[in-house]
Protein backbone atom coordinates (compact mmCIF):
# COMPACT_ATOMS: atom_id res chain seq x y z
CA UNK A 1 0.00 0.00 0.00
CA UNK A 2 1.10 3.25 -1.04
CA UNK A 3 2.40 5.59 1.77
CA UNK A 4 0.47 8.90 2.33
CA UNK A 5 3.05 12.36 1.57
CA UNK A 6 3.89 13.80 4.38
CA UNK A 7 2.29 17.43 4.51
CA UNK A 8 4.38 18.61 7.31
CA UNK A 9 6.26 21.78 6.86
CA UNK A 10 9.65 21.23 6.85
CA UNK A 11 11.70 21.68 10.17
CA UNK A 12 13.35 24.81 10.55
CA UNK A 13 14.76 26.71 13.37
CA UNK A 14 12.98 30.06 15.36
CA UNK A 15 15.72 32.27 14.04
CA UNK A 16 14.45 31.56 10.33
CA UNK A 17 10.97 31.62 11.31
CA UNK A 18 11.82 35.06 12.94
CA UNK A 19 14.07 36.41 10.25
CA UNK A 20 10.82 35.45 8.07
CA UNK A 21 8.96 37.74 10.00
CA UNK A 22 11.04 40.34 10.33
CA UNK A 23 11.64 40.97 6.15
CA UNK A 24 8.11 40.44 6.00
CA UNK A 25 7.53 43.56 7.93
CA UNK A 26 10.03 45.43 5.43
CA UNK A 27 7.83 44.87 2.69
CA UNK A 28 10.00 41.96 1.33
CA UNK A 29 8.53 39.76 -1.25
CA UNK A 30 7.90 35.65 -0.08
CA UNK A 31 10.53 34.91 -3.25
CA UNK A 32 12.91 37.12 -1.65
CA UNK A 33 12.43 35.95 2.21
CA UNK A 34 12.88 32.14 0.32
CA UNK A 35 16.51 33.26 -1.07
CA UNK A 36 17.38 35.37 2.16
CA UNK A 37 16.34 32.21 4.43
CA UNK A 38 17.19 29.15 2.35
CA UNK A 39 13.63 27.88 2.21
CA UNK A 40 11.01 27.12 -0.22
CA UNK A 41 9.02 29.60 -1.24
CA UNK A 42 5.72 27.43 -0.46
CA UNK A 43 7.65 26.59 3.44
CA UNK A 44 8.00 30.64 3.90
CA UNK A 45 4.53 30.79 3.09
CA UNK A 46 3.58 28.62 5.15
CA UNK A 47 5.54 29.53 8.06
CA UNK A 48 4.13 33.02 7.47
CA UNK A 49 0.59 32.42 7.18
CA UNK A 50 0.94 30.52 10.60
CA UNK A 51 2.07 33.25 12.59
CA UNK A 52 -0.36 35.82 10.30
CA UNK A 53 -1.76 35.94 14.05
CA UNK A 54 1.15 37.17 15.85
CA UNK A 55 2.63 39.52 13.64
CA UNK A 56 -0.87 41.26 13.37
CA UNK A 57 -0.86 41.43 17.01
CA UNK A 58 2.65 42.84 17.23
CA UNK A 59 1.85 45.40 14.56
CA UNK A 60 -1.25 46.65 16.72
CA UNK A 61 0.72 46.33 19.70
CA UNK A 62 4.00 48.55 18.47
CA UNK A 63 0.92 50.66 16.88
CA UNK A 64 -0.59 51.43 20.60
CA UNK A 65 2.88 51.75 22.06
CA UNK A 66 3.58 54.25 19.49
CA UNK A 67 0.85 56.16 20.16
CA UNK A 68 0.75 55.89 23.86
CA UNK A 69 3.84 57.06 23.95
CA UNK A 70 3.28 60.43 21.91
CA UNK A 71 0.53 60.80 23.93
CA UNK A 72 2.71 60.76 27.44
CA UNK A 73 5.49 62.85 25.73
CA UNK A 74 2.90 65.51 24.26
CA UNK A 75 1.45 65.96 27.52
CA UNK A 76 4.54 66.86 29.15
CA UNK A 77 5.39 69.12 27.02
CA UNK A 78 2.14 70.53 27.71
CA UNK A 79 2.50 70.33 31.93
CA UNK A 80 6.10 71.66 31.17
CA UNK A 81 4.80 74.45 29.39
CA UNK A 82 2.16 74.84 32.06
CA UNK A 83 4.31 75.06 34.78
CA UNK A 84 6.81 78.00 32.93
CA UNK A 85 3.54 79.86 32.42
CA UNK A 86 2.96 79.53 36.78
CA UNK A 87 6.62 80.38 37.28
CA UNK A 88 6.36 84.84 37.51
CA UNK A 89 7.36 86.86 40.16
CA UNK A 90 5.52 88.94 43.14
CA UNK A 91 3.26 91.72 41.10
CA UNK A 92 2.32 94.33 44.02
CA UNK A 93 4.11 94.90 47.35
CA UNK A 94 1.53 93.09 48.92
CA UNK A 95 2.08 89.49 47.97
CA UNK A 96 0.26 87.41 50.64
CA UNK A 97 0.76 83.92 48.42
CA UNK A 98 3.32 81.50 49.22
CA UNK A 99 4.84 78.84 46.39
CA UNK A 100 1.91 76.31 47.38
CA UNK A 101 -0.54 78.95 46.38
CA UNK A 102 1.17 80.20 43.33
CA UNK A 103 1.20 76.56 42.02
CA UNK A 104 -1.86 75.59 43.53
CA UNK A 105 -4.04 75.93 39.57
CA UNK A 106 -1.25 73.42 38.21
CA UNK A 107 -1.12 71.48 41.36
CA UNK A 108 -4.53 72.03 42.83
CA UNK A 109 -5.60 70.03 46.14
CA UNK A 110 -8.53 71.59 47.73
CA UNK A 111 -11.96 70.11 46.50
CA UNK A 112 -15.11 71.99 46.11
CA UNK A 113 -17.74 71.17 49.53
CA UNK A 114 -21.33 70.17 48.57
CA UNK A 115 -23.31 66.78 48.42
CA UNK A 116 -25.37 66.78 45.26
CA UNK A 117 -24.11 64.79 42.52
CA UNK A 118 -22.59 67.92 40.80
CA UNK A 119 -20.16 68.72 43.78
CA UNK A 120 -19.25 65.14 44.01
CA UNK A 121 -18.70 64.95 39.67
CA UNK A 122 -16.60 67.96 40.39
CA UNK A 123 -14.59 66.44 43.01
CA UNK A 124 -13.50 63.16 41.46
CA UNK A 125 -12.81 65.43 38.15
CA UNK A 126 -10.94 67.91 40.61
CA UNK A 127 -9.00 64.73 41.73
CA UNK A 128 -8.01 63.23 38.69
CA UNK A 129 -6.07 66.79 37.39
CA UNK A 130 -4.81 66.97 40.83
CA UNK A 131 -3.75 62.63 40.61
CA UNK A 132 -2.70 63.23 36.48
CA UNK A 133 -0.88 66.88 36.99
CA UNK A 134 1.46 65.40 40.35
CA UNK A 135 2.43 62.49 38.17
CA UNK A 136 3.31 64.59 35.48
CA UNK A 137 5.62 66.80 37.56
CA UNK A 138 7.30 63.31 38.69
CA UNK A 139 7.55 62.16 34.86
CA UNK A 140 8.85 65.40 34.10
CA UNK A 141 11.86 64.96 37.13
CA UNK A 142 12.35 61.25 36.03
CA UNK A 143 13.13 62.48 32.19
CA UNK A 144 15.31 65.64 33.27
CA UNK A 145 16.71 64.84 36.37
CA UNK A 146 19.99 65.06 35.79
CA UNK A 147 19.63 68.42 34.38
CA UNK A 148 20.47 71.88 36.40
CA UNK A 149 16.97 73.60 36.01
CA UNK A 150 15.62 71.86 38.78
CA UNK A 151 17.75 73.47 41.00
CA UNK A 152 16.89 76.84 39.14
CA UNK A 153 12.92 75.68 40.22
CA UNK A 154 13.94 75.24 44.05
CA UNK A 155 15.98 78.34 44.15
CA UNK A 156 12.59 79.78 42.36
CA UNK A 157 10.41 78.73 44.92
CA UNK A 158 12.78 79.20 47.74
CA UNK A 159 13.09 83.15 46.92
CA UNK A 160 9.57 83.70 46.40
CA UNK A 161 8.61 82.49 49.68
CA UNK A 162 11.76 84.68 50.92
CA UNK A 163 10.36 87.75 49.23
CA UNK A 164 7.05 87.27 50.16
CA UNK A 165 7.74 86.83 54.10
CA UNK A 166 9.99 90.54 53.48
CA UNK A 167 7.22 92.02 52.07
CA UNK A 168 4.58 91.31 54.56
CA UNK A 169 7.16 92.65 57.63
CA UNK A 170 7.98 95.73 55.67
CA UNK A 171 4.18 95.90 55.47
CA UNK A 172 4.07 95.66 59.26
CA UNK A 173 7.02 98.09 59.40
CA UNK A 174 5.06 100.63 57.26
CA UNK A 175 2.26 100.56 59.61
CA UNK A 176 4.29 100.90 62.53
CA UNK A 177 5.58 103.65 60.86
CA UNK A 178 3.04 105.76 59.36
CA UNK A 179 0.88 105.73 62.48
CA UNK A 180 3.75 107.17 64.42
CA UNK A 181 4.54 109.93 62.10
CA UNK A 182 0.73 110.63 61.98
CA UNK A 183 0.10 110.45 65.95
CA UNK A 184 3.08 112.79 65.80
CA UNK A 185 0.74 115.64 64.22
CA UNK A 186 -2.25 115.86 65.91
CA UNK A 187 -4.55 117.71 63.54
CA UNK A 188 -3.29 115.36 61.15
CA UNK A 189 -4.33 112.18 63.85
CA UNK A 190 -7.60 114.00 64.19
CA UNK A 191 -8.34 114.36 60.34
CA UNK A 192 -7.25 110.28 60.23
CA UNK A 193 -9.34 109.78 62.76
CA UNK A 194 -12.18 111.31 61.50
CA UNK A 195 -12.11 110.07 58.04
CA UNK A 196 -11.60 106.20 59.67
CA UNK A 197 -15.48 106.60 61.37
CA UNK A 198 -16.82 107.47 58.00
CA UNK A 199 -14.73 103.95 56.86
CA UNK A 200 -12.26 105.86 54.89
CA UNK A 201 -9.04 104.77 56.60
CA UNK A 202 -6.77 107.71 55.77
CA UNK A 203 -3.48 105.45 57.27
CA UNK A 204 -4.28 102.32 55.29
CA UNK A 205 -4.33 104.62 52.19
CA UNK A 206 -1.27 106.07 52.80
CA UNK A 207 0.95 102.57 53.55
CA UNK A 208 -0.49 101.18 50.72
CA UNK A 209 0.67 103.94 48.28
CA UNK A 210 4.08 104.26 49.75
CA UNK A 211 4.67 101.00 49.43
CA UNK A 212 3.58 101.46 45.75
CA UNK A 213 5.95 104.33 45.55
CA UNK A 214 8.59 102.40 47.43
CA UNK A 215 7.93 99.33 44.62
CA UNK A 216 7.71 101.26 41.92
CA UNK A 217 11.03 103.41 42.82
CA UNK A 218 13.20 99.84 42.70
CA UNK A 219 11.63 98.70 38.60
CA UNK A 220 12.77 101.61 37.74
CA UNK A 221 10.34 104.62 38.00
CA UNK A 222 11.44 106.69 40.67
CA UNK A 223 9.59 109.38 42.63
CA UNK A 224 11.51 112.98 41.48
CA UNK A 225 9.45 114.87 44.22
CA UNK A 226 6.62 114.99 46.44
CA UNK A 227 4.14 117.80 46.07
CA UNK A 228 0.41 119.26 46.58
CA UNK A 229 -2.20 118.82 43.97
CA UNK A 230 -6.01 120.04 44.96
CA UNK A 231 -6.12 119.15 48.37
CA UNK A 232 -3.78 115.95 48.12
CA UNK A 233 -0.44 115.09 48.25
CA UNK A 234 1.02 114.03 45.04
CA UNK A 235 4.37 111.67 44.37
CA UNK A 236 5.40 112.66 40.77
CA UNK A 237 8.10 110.68 38.62
CA UNK A 238 10.41 111.72 36.22
CA UNK A 239 7.90 110.94 33.28
CA UNK A 240 6.00 113.53 34.53
CA UNK A 241 3.24 111.16 35.93
CA UNK A 242 1.90 111.72 39.54
CA UNK A 243 0.19 109.50 41.79
CA UNK A 244 -1.79 110.85 44.89
CA UNK A 245 -1.37 109.74 48.13
CA UNK A 246 -4.09 109.20 50.65
CA UNK A 247 -7.43 110.82 50.44
CA UNK A 248 -7.70 114.32 49.83
CA UNK A 249 -8.00 116.36 52.90
CA UNK A 250 -10.41 118.45 54.51
CA UNK A 251 -8.30 121.54 54.96
CA UNK A 252 -5.14 122.98 52.91
CA UNK A 253 -3.24 123.26 56.23
CA UNK A 254 -2.73 119.66 56.63
CA UNK A 255 -1.25 119.17 53.14
CA UNK A 256 2.17 120.44 54.38
CA UNK A 257 2.15 117.48 57.39
CA UNK A 258 0.63 114.83 54.91
CA UNK A 259 3.98 115.96 52.62
CA UNK A 260 6.11 115.40 55.70
CA UNK A 261 4.62 111.77 56.34
CA UNK A 262 4.61 110.67 53.15
CA UNK A 263 8.00 111.62 52.26
CA UNK A 264 10.01 110.68 55.70
CA UNK A 265 7.75 107.03 55.50
CA UNK A 266 8.83 106.69 51.64
CA UNK A 267 12.28 107.29 52.31
CA UNK A 268 12.45 104.81 55.42
CA UNK A 269 10.44 101.86 53.46
CA UNK A 270 13.18 102.39 50.55
CA UNK A 271 15.52 101.71 52.96
CA UNK A 272 13.71 98.84 54.48
CA UNK A 273 12.94 97.93 51.59
CA UNK A 274 16.86 97.41 50.59
CA UNK A 275 17.70 95.97 53.80
CA UNK A 276 15.62 93.23 53.29
CA UNK A 277 16.95 92.26 49.77
CA UNK A 278 13.64 92.00 48.47
CA UNK A 279 14.66 93.76 45.08
CA UNK A 280 17.67 91.29 44.95
CA UNK A 281 15.48 88.25 45.73
CA UNK A 282 12.98 89.73 42.41
CA UNK A 283 15.78 90.03 40.65
CA UNK A 284 16.40 86.05 41.59
CA UNK A 285 13.35 85.39 40.68
CA UNK A 286 13.53 86.38 37.17
CA UNK A 287 17.06 84.72 36.40
CA UNK A 288 15.77 81.41 37.86
CA UNK A 289 12.55 81.94 35.48
CA UNK A 290 15.19 82.19 32.32
CA UNK A 291 16.80 79.01 33.32
CA UNK A 292 13.56 77.52 33.62
CA UNK A 293 12.03 78.98 30.55
CA UNK A 294 15.10 77.55 28.48
CA UNK A 295 15.48 74.33 29.74
CA UNK A 296 11.69 73.48 29.12
CA UNK A 297 12.12 75.18 25.80
CA UNK A 298 9.83 72.45 23.65
CA UNK A 299 12.96 72.42 20.84
CA UNK A 300 15.65 72.00 24.25
CA UNK A 301 12.77 69.25 26.04
CA UNK A 302 11.83 66.79 23.26
CA UNK A 303 14.93 65.09 22.89
CA UNK A 304 15.11 65.04 26.98
CA UNK A 305 12.21 63.14 26.82
CA UNK A 306 12.46 60.51 23.75
CA UNK A 307 16.19 59.41 25.27
CA UNK A 308 14.76 58.63 28.77
CA UNK A 309 12.56 57.18 30.41
CA UNK A 310 9.37 56.93 33.64
CA UNK A 311 7.13 54.75 34.96
CA UNK A 312 4.51 56.48 33.13
CA UNK A 313 6.14 55.59 29.85
CA UNK A 314 4.79 52.50 27.77
CA UNK A 315 6.98 49.73 27.77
Amino acid sequence: MARKADSRKPRISEEQINEMIRLRRQGKSISAIARATGCHRQTVRAYLKERQADILADEVRKQILTDELQNHLGSLSQFAASLVDHLTIPDSPTEERDVAAVLAPLLPKGFPMGLDSASRKARREQRETDRQNKMLMNSLREHTREKGWWQAFDEWQEAWNTCRSALQKLRGEANELVEKLISEKPSLKEEAERRIKEERDTVERIISDVLWLVWWADTGKPVAKFGVKEGRVVAYFGDGTYHTIGHRLSEDSLCQDMKEVSIFAFETLCQRFSNKSIAEMLHRMDKNIEVIDDALDPFVLRPLLVRTRCELCPV
